[in-house]
């Protein structure tokens, strides 16, 4: 029997669609583990993490998208 030891981030893969271009695009954002850290899509979502993320559609130079999708985090078995 061996130890889990949680890795030194939670990675979340962000799809957005520009509301300008309406193009779609993936953004990759880890966040520190700890007390307080989003595990899962839905804790990321009531977070306040994504009010501090900046976007620009690189095609159009909007920075305003919509969040369409959230992959990632830690999967809870309880």
């Amino acid at each position: 029997m061996g130890l889990v030891v949680p890795a030194a981030t939670t990675p979340f893969t962000l799809y957005l669609r520009c509301d300008n271009c309406m193009r779609e695009s993936t953004r990759d954002i880890k966040l520190p583990v700890g007390e307080g850290i989003p595990r899962d899509p839905e804790e990321l979502i009531e977070s306040a993490f994504l009010g501090d993320l900046k976007f620009n559609c690189r095609p159009c130079g909007s920075v305003i998208a919509q969040l369409v999708g959230i992959e990632g985090g830690y999967v809870h078995d309880h």
